[in-house]
């Protein structure tokens, strides 16, 4: 069984495996070149690298889609629309290990090299904090390490779970694309910030590479207060500050140093829903006809 899935998946398989590799070819000549300068200044960072790593990560974001799109959504949606599941099913193979090993030889290559090059990406990005937001702000922290193969994973598995249900490659592509980008969106803007509790500072100047999740006024006895600036007029903006009250600024931030703990938990939360969708796959295989 496990030959034929093979035989039946190699080539989208070994595409995908294909574009990875030459991805990660790219971030390790990256790497090479970035060692190849530091120590260096910032300045001259930025202006070497500053394109780069404003447009690489997009690129890096969408990688685990295409994949979940033309690994994932192909896999039994194509032999349920022609129809070749009906031999499959009917030798002596139980559904579920149909299901089991053709989820499993499509899924676990990618899913594998997808979270060895997130592991590269970080080793070659990270030397680059320092003309970067945060690593820990989209799209840098999607684009980098453990979280790069659990995003893969649930992409995947979106794609072929659709393919059972909805029984059309372009059904399943099209829901892979909403399901993902609809979990990404909400994690990375409602649970990332809530993985820890924000550190406190009575400034709104934070160490480099600090994700502020937050940035607010305080009056004289520390209160947070608001802070309008439209009403200003010519004055400067420290003169207004002061009539209105103000006289300091806060922060709640993430510092630097939580990046790989925020990485894992980001992960675990991205495979428990893969594992999810691919529990509901596997009770769509034992009501096929």
């Amino acid at each position: 069984m496990t030959w034929v899935a093979w035989r039946q998946q190699r080539l989208l398989t070994l595409i995908s495996l294909a574009l990875v590799a030459v991805v990660a070819a790219g971030m390790a000549a990256l790497w090479v070149d970035v060692s190849s300068v530091l120590p260096a200044d910032p300045n001259v960072l930025s202006e070497r690298y500053g394109d780069l790593v404003g447009y690489l990560p997009m690129l890096l974001l969408a990688l685990p889609l295409l994949l979940g799109m033309f690994a994932g959504a192909p896999v039994f949606a194509r032999e349920l629309e022609q129809g070749t599941h009906v031999f499959g099913l009917t030798q002596s193979v139980g559904r579920t290990r149909w299901w089991a090993t053709k989820a499993l030889v499509a899924g676990l290559p990618v899913t594998a090299a997808m979270t060895l090059l997130g592991l590269l990406n970080a080793q070659a990005l990270g030397p680059l904090h320092i003309v970067m937001s945060s690593r820990l702000q989209t799209p840098m922290f999607e684009s980098q390490g453990v979280v790069l193969g659990a995003y893969t994973a649930l992409a995947f598995a979106i794609g072929a779970t659709a393919g059972l249900l909805v029984r059309s490659t372009l059904g399943a592509m099209a829901i892979t694309i909403g399901g993902y980008l609809a979990l990404l969106i909400v994690v990375s803007n409602g649970a990332r910030p809530r993985y820890a509790t924000p550190e406190h500072t009575a400034s709104a100047a934070t160490e480099s590479g600090s994700w502020r999740v937050e940035v607010g006024y305080l009056d004289a006895q520390g209160r947070a207060v608001e802070f309008s600036g439209s009403g200003c007029g010519v004055r400067s903006y420290q003169e207004c500050m002061a009539e209105q009250g103000i006289t300091g600024q806060f922060a709640d931030f993430h510092p630097a140093e939580r990046f790989w703990a925020f990485q894992f938990v980001e992960a675990g939360i991205f495979v428990v829903a893969a594992a999810a969708v691919l529990g509901l796959g596997a009770w769509a295989v034992r009501r096929l006809h």
